[in-house]
């Protein structure tokens, strides 16, 4: 009871002494807090089964094509998680408007990703050396497909993020009971991207559903003038997002131009475990995102900076805490998760990503939650453009020295650099003021 009282008078002063947000956000908070669980726990479930039964290899090639089709979904979603959230959060009493912003926005979504796709698959003999990679990213065209049917952004503009955990529990808990079912042995990893289309059009075609049951959502034809008018708003925002999807997810498909296949399963197990220690805490952020877009927009950029303020340092302070204890049971973490002691190589790794379960969740609150809520997305662009070139330089100058040494060491300072040049914009605009 104790702690329910402090959440509440902690969401409370953000909110200026207003209570009425408190269910409101800490419901949003619960409901990421749950998917966020399954998204850890169900992934390291399958995890240490994968690199037993398909090998490190294998699991290196799934680990690739996988990251092929993870860059044709961020070039669809372009920045629209971010920028159509905003327009639906400010307009959310306005269905006809809501309705015309979801349907431009899938629209838009279908017309990038065709045209990645079929650039990809006519350039396959050269970015998908294996074998059996050209037949994968077909298999996964399913995973492109569910993702443009399934709205996030409407989900979480409207500030119902129980939807959001619906869709995105269902797809995992799909793609975790087949992988047991499918699964058996080393040749049958071609087939873990298949599983994966499975997932995404299971929380496509119930998004769907979701959408014109709870919101009244159509689909329907929109103007081309709809269509660029998403684009436009997008843009700025997309730059920043596919710049730090840049720096956090490259370094897999750079990492395996200069080792075997291998490295990069080790690697990749290791990214994953760093991956699901971070997600523990960003449900925080990515409940105040919708809300204080409405916020920020009603006060002067020193209250909103305030605002930030108030809310980074407990949020630090958390995420330090649980960087720390990752660092620290690194060996035990790598033993349950990675598949035993025989891959304790991922100990090294871990440890040294460690930093990137603080700083990413910093920047997120800073650079998203605070930086686009406050229009600044074209420094914030700048930010993230500047780190993505360090990153990819750096790994691209140590890989063939370093291997995955570099790649882990890569996303720490990549992440630490952008933590100081968005502070660098926040301290600057405080100052103009």
């Amino acid at each position: 009871m104790k702690l329910k009282e402090g959440i509440e008078k902690f969401v409370s002063r953000l909110n200026g002494g207003e209570s009425g947000a408190f269910k409101k956000v800490t419901g949003n908070f619960i409901y990421l807090s749950v998917l966020n669980a399954i998204n850890i726990l169900l992934p390291l479930i399958t995890l240490p089964y994968l690199m037993i039964t398909v090998g490190k290899a294998n699991y290196g090639i799934y680990s690739y094509v996988y990251m092929l089709l993870q860059y044709v979904i961020i070039f669809a979603t372009y920045g629209f998680n971010f920028s159509a959230t905003k327009q639906i959060s400010q307009c959310r009493d306005d269905k006809e408007k809501v309705n015309v912003i979801y349907n431009s926005v899938m629209a838009s979504k279908l017309i990038i990703a065709t045209l990645l796709s079929v650039i990809l698959l006519s350039l396959s003999r050269f970015v998908m050396k294996d074998e059996q990679a050209p037949l994968m990213f077909i298999y996964g065209l399913g995973m492109v497909l569910g993702d443009i049917l399934t709205p996030l952004w409407l989900f979480q503009g409207m500030e119902k993020m129980k939807y959001m955990t619906l869709v995105n529990a269902s797809s995992k808990i799909l793609f975790t009971v087949l992988v047991f079912i499918v699964i058996k042995k080393a040749d049958d990893y071609f087939l873990l991207i298949l599983l994966n289309s499975a997932g995404y059009m299971l929380a496509g075609l119930l998004s769907l559903w979701l959408a014109s049951r709870q919101f009244g959502m159509r689909l329907r034809l929109v103007s081309a003038g709809d269509i660029l008018y998403q684009m436009k708003e997008g843009s700025a925002v997309f730059g920043s997002t596919f710049g730090m999807y840049l720096y956090r997810n490259a370094n897999i498909i750079i990492l395996k131009q200069f080792v075997p296949n291998e490295v990069v399963g080790v690697y990749s197990a290791a990214e994953k475990v760093i991956k699901g220690f971070q997600s523990i805490v960003a449900p925080a952020a990515q409940a105040l995102f919708p809300h204080l877009s409405l916020r920020f927009k009603e006060r002067s950029d020193r209250d909103n900076i305030g605002l930030l303020k108030r809310i980074s340092v407990p949020f630090a302070g958390a995420v330090l805490a649980l960087a720390a204890a990752v660092f620290v049971f690194a060996p035990w973490i790598s033993d349950i998760l990675c598949g035993g002691v025989e891959f304790r190589s991922c100990v090294p790794l871990i440890r040294l990503m460690t930093p990137v379960i603080l700083f990413g969740e910093i920047n997120y609150l800073i650079g998203i939650v605070g930086l686009i809520n406050m229009n600044r997305q074209n420094q914030f662009f700048r930010s993230v453009l500047v780190t993505g070139v360090f990153s990819v330089a750096f790994i691209v100058i140590f890989a063939g020295r370093y291997g995955a040494y570099a790649a882990a060491a890569s996303m720490s300072l990549s992440e630490m650099l952008l933590s100081v040049l968005c502070l660098a914009v926040l301290i600057g605009i405080a100052r103009k003021k």
